[in-house]
């Protein structure tokens, strides 16, 4: 496969690019005020967020991955550009944090139903980690998507023979009663968790605003084969901890953070191994759903574990990860995070031709090791002419 030159790579870019949760008992601590937020979850002001646009995950084999999504999810890849490098300067470390002589051969986007996408990635790198997180390593993540009926949806997973974990398990206990859950771990690594929750969770009974839901852009099914699969729920990811976390996004990024609970284990069984494919000893000791916007919330989760990994990953490294934020105006968002000291890498950087021209990217490195990108595309991006069907857009979401 050819490689760019750094010219080249300024002109194709990064589309950049993120999915969670199980059960509870604690109550919701009280939130720190938050920012510019406004009642439907918008960060206002210089942020100007609207929502989650897309989660970024990378992958070892990227025709596998694609090929998953599309045969056994029936989701669309409307999206594909790369590769590009840098082979004498610094461009790749600076836009991206990753090696100077990192190489990304190919950047795929995914559509599943009616919410953010999913960007694979496919990177060579001299310093690579090429071995899968846990769910309760520090750089754990999980795609959770929505569904209607999770009976059916459970089943069909199990026809293509998907690796499932214990479940469909139900909550009927705790501020998160009213959902049931199932994991499920792809051929290529990325762990995927199916939930429904059609009458709702018990925490939304409090009169604060609740999470957003895939179920308010409709309940038909859009470019994908589960059966009643809405769109991308939630992303989760493990941090070392949930409440240095939760503050960052409220205080930083004016997110709210209406559901908490846990702890949970089973000191003597293998139930946690059983459902969440960790040490049968591993204790998640909090978790903690944060909404920015209208889109998929983010779950935070916080373990204890014997066999915790916990050093973060590259955006390079086998699960390495981001999570893309589309905004109004990039300009001012990326002025506003920078006076928030947020650690921000190369950019604004727009994307000029190729596919994916028309959007404007810069990424941010948090404090808990997870990378931010800002993206924004205000008149959209070069494939839409062509597409049949495009990538889901955040600016066509409802609260």
């Amino acid at each position: 496969m050819r490689r760019r030159t750094r010219a080249s790579v300024i002109v194709l870019t990064v589309v950049c690019c993120l999915v969670v949760s199980v059960l509870g008992l604690a109550s919701t601590p009280a939130a720190t005020p938050a920012p510019s937020a406004n009642a439907q979850g918008q960060a206002r002001g210089l942020l100007g967020l609207e929502g989650m646009d897309h989660v970024g995950i990378t992958v070892p084999d990227i025709e596998q991955a694609v090929a998953w999504f599309q045969n056994v999810m029936g989701c669309t890849t409307p999206l594909t550009f790369g590769p590009f490098s840098d082979p004498t300067g610094t461009f790749m470390q600076d836009l991206l944090d990753v090696h100077p002589r990192a190489v990304i051969e190919q950047i795929t986007m995914v559509r599943c139903g009616r919410s953010a996408n999913i960007e694979l990635f496919k990177y060579d790198a001299p310093d690579q980690n090429r071995t899968f997180p846990r769910n309760s390593d520090w750089a754990g993540h999980h795609i959770a998507f929505y569904v209607t009926d999770i009976g059916a949806a459970v089943a069909y997973m199990q026809s293509k023979g998907v690796q499932k974990f214990l479940g469909p398990l139900p909550v009927t206990d705790g501020p998160a009663a009213g959902q049931t859950i199932n994991y499920f771990r792809t051929p290529f690594g990325t762990y995927i968790e199916l939930i429904s929750y059609p009458n709702g969770m018990a925490y939304e009974a409090d009169p604060g605003r609740p999470l957003w839901s895939p179920k308010r852009n409709g309940l038909d099914s859009v470019s994908t084969t589960v059966p009643g699969l809405i769109g991308m729920d939630h992303v989760g990811i493990t941090v070392p901890v949930v409440a240095d976390a939760v503050k960052w996004f409220q205080t930083v990024l004016g997110c709210s953070s209406p559901l908490a609970f846990g702890p949970f284990s089973d000191p003597t069984g293998t139930f946690i191994q059983d459902l969440l494919d960790v040490h049968p000893r591993a204790v998640v000791e909090h978790i903690q759903h944060v909404r920015c916007g209208n889109g998929p919330s983010i779950e935070l989760f916080q373990y204890s574990s014997p066999d915790q990994i916990r050093s973060f990953r590259k955006n390079s490294d086998f699960g390495g990860k981001h999570i893309a934020f589309y905004v109004r105006h990039i300009d001012k968002a990326v002025a506003y995070m920078q006076s928030r000291g947020v650690v921000k890498l190369l950019g604004p950087l727009p994307v000029a031709d190729g596919p994916a021209a028309g959007q404007t990217i810069n990424y941010f490195r948090t404090p808990f090791g997870t990378y931010i990108e800002l993206i924004s595309y205000p008149h959209g991006m070069a494939y839409e002419a062509t597409a049949a069907t495009p990538l889901w857009d955040p600016r066509d979401n409802r609260p």
